[in-house]
């Protein structure tokens, strides 16, 4: 999530919710930041629940001391595109 306080790091990957509200439409809520996604979010799966959307999914063997580091960088542009 790209957050307008400058404080875009974040230490996990959280999910949020949408549900369909008659007279509205899809509604997104976010538990974890306790606020309503927006243009800020970026989706990068879509699923009726973890495993349908799970970022890893299949059978592994070994792995002792595995890592992984995964890291979004997302940049407002929008002063850029009002200069041009």
């Amino acid at each position: 999530m790209f957050r307008s306080d400058g404080e875009n790091q974040q230490s996990a990957g959280h999910a949020w919710a949408e549900a369909w509200i008659d007279g509205i439409g899809w509604v997104a809520f976010d538990p974890a930041h306790g606020l309503c996604p927006d243009d800020a979010y970026v989706r990068v799966a879509v699923g009726l629940d973890f495993l349908a959307a799970s970022p890893i999914r299949g059978v592994r063997y070994g792995g002792v001391g595995e890592t992984m580091d995964v890291s979004v960088q997302i940049e407002d542009l929008s002063a850029e595109r009002v200069a041009s």
